[in-house]
């Protein structure tokens, strides 16, 4: 019996839509590469249509077994094209259908200028790492639209879902890493996730996420709970292990005068175990506005505060929920992996489901707010709505590293059935 391939045999049927669709991302990424003249791999074995372009003059050429790749050259396969690549540090890259990708840097000198630099816009691919990731692995990174993924010599499956095909296979927009053997970390959001095998790591796409980081933290990584069904066996990889395995003991045996010495081991981050804040740590350090003998302001704001901050230390979504209006309009500015700035909005239920779901990927959290500042107007001697903006710093452990982050959030607070309930809310990464 035949072999299941990849959901995206499924794109076929939209030949055009595909094109347009990769087409788009080149335009909305800005993707600008120079054909460099370095080689970066040697086409094994190719099925159905391979393409690489050279995106200086166009020129396009259809892969056959024993072709050389250039740096800066855009692969495309086709929905029925696989391919099997051998990288000059021999290491392997399986082409999976409709992928496409490009290799930015590559340096195999055997020095310690090596470097692996390869970026994914659509698709998945499988990568056995060769000689850079398994003694220069510093040097070593594949970038996508919503993460950077780094390895600890590793046979991986990244797997860039945009959302067009996100919606066909209904699941969420971003970044998926599969982990067969070895270790992955994924960058993304200003945090990063350890992914060991048999794990897939996720990093949400900043057009579609529904994260928040306290309102940031959720924006980190997670570790997905199952295998998504869409991840499937390419029609290589049968031989890939065997293939791979053979050709990086005959580089390291015919080049040895080349290969570099072995890294020392990777130092084991001590779990920091933060203790949990009681509520008073959690109120407001300043309050600018002076409180009058109508408006309570300070107190009301920082019981406020001090209530969300209690919910999220406590894993309790309710409680977190009830800080807010059904209605209420949340958005979050965060730093992609690229360092440009992303709005990203949600609703108060998404904004609870992603916060708690990201809270369940860390053994401690804490947070502080050592500075806010309340502004607010009377109505009929009475105060009913305030602005407060406040300083927060975060801390937590996620797969044995400790992380701390500072964000100034700013609610828009309203007296709603004798309740403060925050009708707008927004948090900016600093």
């Amino acid at each position: 019996m035949e072999p299941l391939r990849t959901p995206l045999v499924i794109l076929p049927m939209f030949p055009r839509f595909f094109v347009k669709l990769i087409g788009l991302v080149l335009l909305l990424g800005g993707v600008s590469m120079a054909i460099a003249a370095e080689r970066f791999a040697t086409v094994y074995k190719v099925h159905g249509s391979i393409v690489a372009t050279n995106p200086e003059t166009n020129v396009r050429r259809e892969l056959k077994p024993g072709d050389v790749l250039l740096v800066g050259e855009q692969v495309l396969a086709s929905s029925t094209g696989e391919a099997v690549l051998r990288t000059d540090d021999a290491g392997v890259i399986a082409v999976r259908p409709n992928s496409f990708f490009a290799m930015e840097r590559f340096t195999a000198s055997g020095g310690r200028e090596d470097r692996f630099s390869l970026r994914i816009f659509i698709g998945a691919l499988r990568l056995i790492t060769g000689l850079i990731g398994v003694r220069n692995k510093e040097n070593y990174a594949v970038f996508t639209p919503t993460a950077i993924i780094g390895i600890r010599g590793t046979d991986y499956e990244p797997y860039v879902l945009v959302d067009a095909v996100a919606q066909i296979l209904h699941q969420p927009e971003g970044t998926y890493n599969k982990v067969n053997r070895g270790a992955t970390v994924i960058e993304a959001g200003g945090g990063q996730i350890d992914v060991d095998a048999g794990r897939v790591g996720f990093a949400p796409a900043k057009a579609d996420t529904r994260d928040s980081r306290g309102l940031l933290t959720a924006l980190l990584p997670v570790l997905l709970q199952r295998v998504p069904k869409f991840y499937v066996p390419g029609m290589f990889d049968g031989e890939l292990e065997e293939y791979a395995a053979r050709e990086l003991a005959q580089a390291q045996k015919s080049d040895s005068s080349k290969v570099l010495p072995a890294t020392a081991p990777e130092p084991t981050a001590s779990a920091v175990t933060p203790s949990v804040p009681p509520a008073q740590a959690l109120k407001p350090g300043v309050v600018s506005t002076p409180d009058s003998a109508h408006c309570s302001a300070s107190g009301i704001a920082g019981q406020w505060l001090a209530d969300m901050d209690q919910a999220i230390v406590r894993r309790d979504p309710q409680a977190f929920v009830d800080k807010f209006a059904v209605s209420a309009k949340i958005a979050a500015q965060v730093r992609t992996s690229e360092g440009k700035v992303s709005e990203i909005k949600f609703t108060r239920d998404e904004l609870a489901r992603s916060t708690f779901r990201s809270l369940g990927q860390l053994t401690e959290f804490s947070t502080s707010r050592p500075s806010t500042t309340v502004t607010y107007k009377l109505q009929n001697f009475a105060c009913k709505r305030m602005e407060v903006e406040s300083v927060v710093i975060e801390r937590g452990v996620r797969s044995g590293q400790s992380y701390r982050l500072e964000s100034i959030e700013n609610f828009t607070l309203v007296l709603q059935a004798g309740n403060w309930l925050a009708v707008q809310a927004s948090a900016r990464q600093r």
